[in-house]
């Protein structure tokens, strides 16, 4: 059983948003491609998991976690009336080896020992167990599950603590043979009376730097032309819906700007008068919560990415977008 779905992070969402109006330097680069992998790892465990069925325990995604004076961010926590199942996911790729418990990438000592993570993680339930007064075991796993990761390791304690891509579907299936009933229920609960937002990520575009207009999803071009219900690329030849492009464009606006209300005036110099103001304010009225404030009124996008809202409507749209190799 979900509880917390997972989205693509705020962090995730402002580097891709700022990739495409923007030039990333290096280390912004180097970035959004750890969480673009680290995303993809996650997204790898959860359609596994979800191929196995869940519906037997709680399952919270990508949550974090203010207990005491911490905050605590978890990838996969389970619940179950045997208690709190940790399972923190790397999308590690190539050769690794672990000597002396220091983990190494080639030559390079990895700085974020993956084991001394999941144990802090685990830690911190303890102290769960002391504010709701409750009585549960936790265990956890550190899962990995790229295809291409090797690991040599001079201790067998590290490998029992591991889980591969190859062994990832036998480990979640014993979930199937757990049950959330009466000591589980409190455990969740819990855990969610103490789920915050992120509250490390406050970081904000400038409006006046970011290029302005509607790009394509294919190829990232931002030549379009009208082509009346479509916007068809010049660089590429794909041709997507005014409204995919107007989706995606609301969804940049929320993840670039953390300090700009998207008033429609603004949202029409965003993508550079692409479109009307009438198919403008019909996709504001249809996507985002109108907040009313006089002359001061704008919208909050209604959903937490475009990727979200297309995955979901996409099939019953009238129209059809094409992606395409050459024009």
């Amino acid at each position: 059983m979900i509880i917390s779905e997972r989205q693509i992070s705020k962090e995730l969402a402002f580097y891709k948003a700022l990739s495409s109006r923007f030039y990333l330097e290096e280390k912004d680069a180097k970035k959004l491609l750890v969480l673009e992998r680290g995303y993809k790892g996650e997204r790898i465990y959860d359609e596994v998991f979800d191929e196995e069925g869940h519906s037997s325990v709680f399952v919270f995604r990508d949550i974090y976690l203010r207990i005491g004076d911490s905050i605590v961010q978890y990838d996969a926590p389970i619940v179950s009336d045997a208690g709190i199942t940790v399972n923190e996911i790397k999308n590690y790729s190539g050769f690794y080896r672990v000597e002396r418990g220091k983990w190494y990438a080639g030559n390079f000592e990895v700085p974020d020992d993956p084991l001394a993570q999941l144990k802090h993680a685990m830690n911190k339930p303890l102290k769960l167990q002391y504010i709701h007064r409750l009585n549960f075991d936790i265990e956890g796993k550190v899962v990995f599950p790229h295809i291409d990761f090797r690991l040599n390791f001079d201790n067998q304690d590290v490998r029992e603590r591991l889980v591969m891509r190859s062994e990832l579907r036998d480990y979640l299936k014993r979930f199937s043979n757990e049950y959330a009933g009466r000591y589980a229920e409190p455990i969740a609960e819990a855990v969610s009376s103490h789920i915050i937002d992120n509250p490390f990520f406050d970081k904000s575009a400038n409006f006046d730097s970011v290029r302005k207009g509607l790009y394509c999803g294919n190829c990232g071009g931002f030549e379009m032309i009208d082509n009346h219900f479509y916007m068809r690329c010049l660089d590429c030849g794909s041709r997507e819906k005014k409204e995919t492009h107007l989706l995606r464009a609301i969804s940049d606006f929320r993840a670039l700007f953390l300090d700009e209300r998207m008033t429609k005036k603004k949202f029409l110099i965003f993508i550079n008068y692409a479109v009307s103001h009438r198919t403008a304010q019909r996709m504001l009225n249809k996507y985002c919560e109108c907040v009313v404030n006089g002359a001061r009124t704008y919208y909050l996008f209604k959903h937490e990415s475009f990727e979200e809202v297309y995955a979901k409507y996409e099939s019953s749209y009238r129209y059809k977008d094409r992606k395409a190799d050459i024009f």
